[in-house]
């Protein structure tokens, strides 16, 4: 992240602050960021919860060990505890993997800005499932004993995802937290977010030697409980786990108290991203010697091999009688050591070569890890183990330094991010391999007679381990050593000699020496510098060695010319040194008293470089000699301009010195030492690769003056003039602002009460409003009912038209409906009398035609007896539905049954006479007298007569023709049964003219008459 990325700057951060912070943090940057209140609070809530986190792993070890051991899981026996102890780490590996390089994306986009998780309640959720899972942890062997270890490798792998997410809500708010940039007018700002990165280094580092001391005590304080409560006995690690619950609650609760600016943090980073070597332009970095890769490799082999007897810690500290007080000691020698040892590294035999201190704290690791596995006593052990781990620390800090002097100054920080990415691979599998090895190799015992040999396999691994660092630290040696040819044991003793003199800068002025092989372009730097800082307007005195005063002049055509060649290398060492003094004293000192930037082409460590690490003579000598020589008054700032020899001789325009002509084994010699210095004291020395451009050269060069160089009168003078225009633009500007508030105050007064107006008139628009809307509804209401009132009253007045109406039409079709009866009645008493009128008219010609019929047969003389002709009674078809009217209805008459005809010899031959069929009588429901049609006896008839047509009349049969001379009345046909009886058709209306009489009924009778005729 760039300058300009920087997050804004928190609201507890004031601009004058920001600007002591900016300034106090060149030199105590991790101290100054803490100086920030809420960060500090962040940082408090960190360093608990990192703290409880490792206590907590320690106690789930113990517990695992415990549970696997009662109830014989993995096998059982001494390889199923280790494999349990692997099986931990394995579970807390793959679930910072899993969340913290393989859903780190998601986990980061989840916990954004904008994002659907809260990082401070993401932070204290994750705080409160750790802290339920510590409570629970130490009771899971009395709950569960056959799977309490099934229980707690799932503790584990949940109690290490909810750490990757803490740690990714935390990244995510804590760059938030940081300050601006602040003013880069004068000189850059320092990196805030590369400060906080170191920060959380630190915090992750002393996290597990405080674990472990804390785990020591607390076991103590756990072991007197015991003796008064034997749950405690049972329980040993139970009050460790409470107290990792106890630290989450206190990280719980300085979050809750903490408020985080919303903003956009940095992108999110892997724990493995910068895994592999980063490229320079020709290809893979292999450093400015060719020993980046290896020195790499040296400083991981030796955190793996920390790492790996941290994780059979457990199982070693059980094989030597160790209980969890045991266990924790172990762990906090082994951890501690190597913090102790980081921290007193740049102390360390600081007049030995750092790569030789290198491969001398490899190998001391290496026996210090063997002799912890092989020897058997407790307190021997953990001697060793502190030992161990405080070589292990001077190996790290010295590793670290010459990876960052081997690497270019553009890619320095991607090669230590991939030495820390080394580092935690290497952590992580020796974590799980160590116990997987000690599993294997198991327990063993060897008795000769004169000693034994008993140890079980994670002493092997350590004792393993250790072997396998030996032949790292003689590589190393080997491979980088910058002393070749000068015996290590004299370079030890004289380093373990004594201390140098005391040095320091001066206290005024700045002192700034650039150093560098033959052809690595001091001259033109040195010239480049002087211009660009007296430009900022110091003082500047541009100096060298030797040739800087009148006595130096003449040493250095004695050390420089060619023909002085037999000169012994001691000699030259004091002649160096003779001129050292001289310049010093007059013109180095004065100058610096003064004031003044002094520039020097070659100081003191060249004098180390060439005539220490070149010849045969020892360097802290030379040093001690010029340190006495120069009053112990060092440089400020050591530029120094790294290059190969075979690159600075190509530079070389004219005839070479003395020391020019020195073979390229003596430069690389020189090189060396140079490299080795600067790694010696990394803060003061500034190692750039002078194989680039020179204005490159000179911008890195600018770009660490920024930092370190003390502004002159006029810059001061120009930062006042800044500060006091900053302070008219502040003062204007708060006027400005003054006068703005008090117009939007005015403003805003005129807008509140031209808004109070509105709300009145809108109060007054919205009662009217109401007042009308309540008066219309009002009239709406009372028009609803006036409309309501009148359509009852309409429907009333409706309902009473449409009864009286219907009364009306009943009333007139009553008396229609009566007229009609009336009109009908006497209709049909017309009719009535019209069919008897007509009936007694027929009745009166039947009669006289059968009395004339009677008087003829009388009249004629009959030849035999003839049956006198039967009127046949034609029955009366009974009436089951009445009966329609004559004029609608037509009568279906039964098919007539002739009667039997007499026997042809019995018939008279005259057909003069005939027969009248006797017709039966209908029977009718109710008969009447008066209907009944009388049967009269056959009358003889006439010639005239003969013809039946004759007695009936002509319009009740239709005409037929006649048989012959004698004819005899048809005889009618008998009613079949009732059932029988035509049904009425649908479309037939039934009338009062039923029951008016048929034709049949005046010729015949009605039905009502008898069965048997009337004579």
């Amino acid at each position: 992240m760039t300058r300009s990325e920087q997050p804004p700057q928190p609201a507890d951060v004031t601009p004058a602050f920001a600007g002591d912070l900016a300034a106090d943090s060149r030199d105590r940057a991790v101290g100054a960021l803490l100086k920030i209140p809420a960060l500090r609070k962040l940082w408090n809530a960190q360093l608990t919860g990192a703290v409880a986190d490792r206590l907590g792993l320690l106690v789930l070890l113990w517990l695992t060990v415990q549970a696997t051991s009662a109830a014989n899981a993995f096998g059982g026996g001494y390889r199923g505890v280790a494999l349990a102890t692997a099986a931990v780490f394995a579970a807390r590996l793959v679930a910072t993997l899993l969340f913290g390089a393989v859903l780190l994306g998601p986990l980061s986009a989840a916990t954004a800005e904008g994002g659907p998780l809260d990082r401070r309640w993401t932070m204290i959720g994750a705080d409160g499932v750790r802290l339920a899972l510590f409570i629970v942890a130490p009771l899971w062997i009395t709950w569960s004993p056959d799977s309490a270890h099934i229980w707690l490798l799932g503790t584990a792998f949940v109690a290490g995802i909810a750490e990757r997410l803490w740690a990714v809500a935390k990244d995510g708010a804590a760059p938030v937290l940081l300050p601006p940039p602040g003013d880069t007018s004068v000189r850059p700002a320092p990196d805030h977010l590369a400060t906080l990165h170191r920060l959380d280094l630190r915090t992750s580092f002393v996290a597990l030697p405080l674990a472990a001391a804390a785990m020591v005590v607390i076991t103590l304080v756990n072991t007197l409980l015991a003796t008064g409560v034997s749950w405690f006995d049972l329980h040993q690690v139970a009050l460790s786990s409470y107290v990792a619950a106890g630290l989450f609650s206190a990280s719980m609760a300085v979050l809750s108290a903490l408020e985080l600016p919303s903003g956009t943090a940095a992108r999110p980073r892997s724990p493995l991203e910068g895994l592999r070597l980063p490229k320079g332009p020709a290809g893979a970095e292999n450093g400015r010697t060719g020993t980046l890769p290896l020195l790499v490799l040296a400083t991981t082999a030796v955190a793996g091999a920390i790492a790996a007897a941290v994780s059979v810690a457990v199982l070693h500290a059980a094989a030597l009688g160790f209980g969890p007080t045991g266990f924790g000691l172990l762990v906090l020698v082994l951890s501690a050591g190597t913090v102790l040892g980081i921290r007193v590294a740049p102390r360390t035999l600081p007049g030995l070569s750092r790569r030789r201190l290198l491969a001398l704290a490899i190998g001391v690791t290496g026996v210090a890890l063997l002799l912890t596995g092989l020897v058997p006593d407790p307190t021997t052990v953990l001697l060793l183990a502190l030992l161990a781990g405080t070589a292990a620390g001077i190996s790290a800090n010295t590793g670290h330094l010459l990876i960052e002097q081997e690497a270019e100054e553009t890619r320095r920080a991607r090669t230590t991010e991939h030495l820390q990415a080394m580092a935690r691979a290497a952590l992580g599998v020796a974590a799980i391999c160590a116990p997987l090895l000690a599993a294997a190799i198991g327990p063993h015992r060897v008795d000769n007679g004169r000693f034994t040999f008993d140890h079980a396999g994670a002493a092997y691994t350590l004792m393993l381990v250790g072997a396998l660092l030996l032949p790292v630290a003689a590589l190393v040696l080997g491979k980088t050593d910058d002393r070749s040819g000068v015996p290590l044991r004299r370079d030890l003793r004289e380093a373990l000699r004594g201390a140098e003199p005391s040095a320091a800068p001066a206290s005024t002025g700045f002192f700034i020496a650039v150093e560098g092989g033959d052809g690595a372009g001091k001259s033109t730097q040195v010239e480049a510098l002087a211009s660009w800082i007296r430009a900022k307007g110091h003082e500047v005195v541009v100096t060298r060695e030797p040739g800087a005063t009148a006595v130096g002049k003449r040493l250095r055509s004695i050390l420089l010319d060619v023909s002085s060649g037999g000169i012994s290398h001691r000699t030259e060492a004091l002649l160096y040194a003779a001129d050292r003094a001289e310049h010093i004293d007059t013109v180095v000192r004065p100058a610096l008293a003064r004031g003044a930037v002094v520039i020097s082409d070659r100081y003191i460590d060249s004098a180390v470089a060439y005539q220490g690490a070149g010849r045969d003579l020892a360097p802290t000598e030379i040093a001690r000699i010029n340190r006495w020589a120069t009053d112990g008054l060092v440089a400020h700032l050591t530029v120094l301009l790294d290059v190969s020899p075979e690159t600075a001789r190509e530079r070389f325009t004219e005839a070479p010195d003395r020391l020019e002509s020195e073979p390229a084994e003596f430069h690389q010699r020189v090189r060396a030492g140079f490299l080795t210095l600067a790694a010696a004291d990394p803060a003061r020395y500034l190692v750039i690769d002078a194989g680039q451009e020179p204005a490159a050269v000179t911008t890195v060069i600018r770009h660490r003056l920024d930092e370190v160089l003390p502004l002159s009168d006029q810059e001061i003078e120009a930062r006042a003039e800044a500060e006091r225009k900053a302070a008219e633009e502040a003062a204007r500007l708060v006027a400005e602002e003054a006068a703005r508030k008090a117009e939007a105050e005015r403003a805003e007064r005129e807008r509140q009460a031209q808004l109070e107006k509105l709300r009145r008139e809108e109060e007054e628009r919205r009662l009217a409003a109401e007042e009308a809307a309540r008066q219309e509804i009002a009239e709406r209401k009372a028009a609803q009912e006036a409309e309501v009132v009148r359509r009852r009253q309409e429907e009333a007045d409706r309902l009473a038209a449409e009864e009286a109406g219907r009364v009306a039409a009943e009333t007139a079709a009553r008396e229609a409906e009566q007229a009609r009866l009336r009109r009908l009645a006497e209709e049909q008493a017309r009719l009535r009398s019209e069919a008897e009128a007509r009936r007694l008219e027929k009745q009166r010609k039947a009669e006289e035609a059968l009395l004339r019929a009677e008087a003829a047969r009388a009249a004629t003389p009959a030849p035999a007896e003839v049956d006198d002709a039967t009127t046949v009674v034609t029955p009366v078809v009974p009436e089951d539905a009445p009966s329609t009217d004559s004029s609608e209805t037509t009568t279906v008459l039964p098919p007539v049954v002739p009667a039997p005809e007499p026997d042809s010899s019995d018939e008279p031959e005259s057909g003069s006479s005939d027969e009248t069929a006797v017709l039966p009588a209908v029977p009718s429901p109710e008969p009447a007298a008066d209907d009944e049609t009388a049967v009269l006896p056959p009358v003889p008839g006439t010639a005239s007569d003969a013809d039946p047509a004759d007695r009936v009349p002509p319009w009740l049969f239709r005409p037929e023709p006649g048989p012959g001379e004698t004819d005899r009345t048809r005889e009618l046909p008998a009613v079949q049964s009732p059932a029988a009886r035509r049904p009425r058709p649908d479309w037939a209306e039934e009338t009062p003219l039923d029951d008016l009489p048929t034709l049949a009924d005046e010729l015949l009778g009605r039905h009502d008459e008898g069965d048997h005729p009337r004579h």
